[in-house]
C-alpha cells in the first residue's frame, strides 16, 4: 500500500470565507469525478471513497481566502488510478467557484509512525449527534480503530485481528467541538493527536490513515493527518 499526495494550486474565483472552504473543494473534486461514467460511478456509489484532502494553505488573516491568490491544497489517496485521474483532470478545471492551477503528486514514504495530528476536524456520528453525548473517551477511540479495520479490509479484501493496540495515547487539542458546515447542516468535530502504537497492524492502518483520512466525511476534507516519524 502506498499513500499519494497532490499537491495543487488553485485560486478562488470570489473571497471565501474559511469555514466554507472544505465544502467547496469537495464540490470542486466531485465535478472532476463527474466528467467520466467510470468516476461518476464511483462518487455516486455508497463505499468508502479513500480519499481526503486539507484545507487551501496559506490562510488569510480575518480567515477569508482572498479572490485571485494562489493556495495549495493537498489531496491524498490509497488509490494511485485515483491520484493520477486528478493529477491529469484538476489543473486548468473550473467548478464550486475554484479554478484549478499546477499540480505536483508524490508519495509518503512509509516509515515508523510515532504519532499522527488532525488538521481538520475529527468526524463521527452517532445516533445521539455529537459523539460526547452517548460514547466514553475509550468507547470513541475504540469506534476510530474499527472505522480503519473496516477501511482496511475493504481496500485489500481481507479481515484484519482487531487483537491490538492501534492508539497508545490521545489529546484533544480544542476546548469545544469544532463546526463543520455539511449540506446546509453543522456537523460537530474535534482536532486529536495520537500516539500509535508500534505493533506492526497497527503502523500499517496508521500509514494508510495519511492516504484516507481518520474518522467520517473523508472525502469531505475531515480527519486529515499530519504526522511525525519515530526517532527509534
Amino acid at each position: 500500500m502506498q499513500v499519494f499526495e497532490l499537491s495543487l494550486q488553485i485560486c478562488f474565483t470570489d473571497r471565501q470565507p474559511y469555514e466554507e472552504a472544505s465544502e467547496r473543494i469537495g464540490s470542486f473534486l466531485d465535478a472532476a469525478l463527474g466528467k467520466t461514467e467510470r468516476y461518476r460511478k464511483f462518487h455516486i456509489n455508497r463505499v468508502f471513497k479513500l480519499y481526503t484532502f486539507d484545507l487551501p494553505y496559506p490562510l488569510e488573516s480575518g480567515h477569508i481566502y482572498e479572490e485571485g491568490k494562489i493556495y495549495t491544497v493537498r489531496i491524498r489517496t490509497i488509490l494511485e488510478e485515483l491520484a493520477v485521474y486528478f493529477a491529469c483532470r484538476l489543473p486548468g478545471s473550473e467548478a464550486a467557484g475554484i479554478q484549478g492551477l499546477s499540480a505536483e503528486l508524490g508519495i509518503i514514504p512509509y516509515y515508523l509512525l510515532d504519532r499522527v495530528y488532525t488538521l481538520t476536524p475529527v468526524i463521527m456520528k452517532t445516533g445521539q449527534g455529537y459523539w460526547r453525548g452517548g460514547l466514553l473517551p475509550r468507547e470513541y477511540l475504540e469506534r476510530l480503530k474499527n472505522n480503519l479495520i473496516k477501511k482496511y479490509n475493504f481496500t485489500c479484501n481481507t479481515r484484519l485481528s482487531e487483537d491490538f493496540a492501534l492508539f497508545q495515547g490521545l489529546e484533544f487539542r480544542n476546548r469545544k467541538p469544532v463546526r463543520v458546515p455539511y449540506k446546509n447542516v453543522v456537523l460537530l468535530g474535534d482536532k486529536l493527536s495520537l500516539t500509535i502504537s508500534k505493533d506492526e497492524r497497527a503502523q500499517e492502518l496508521a500509514y494508510m490513515a495519511l492516504g484516507t483520512g481518520i474518522g467520517e466525511n473523508n472525502a469531505r476534507g475531515c480527519g486529515f493527518l499530519s504526522y511525525r516519524y519515530s526517532r527509534l
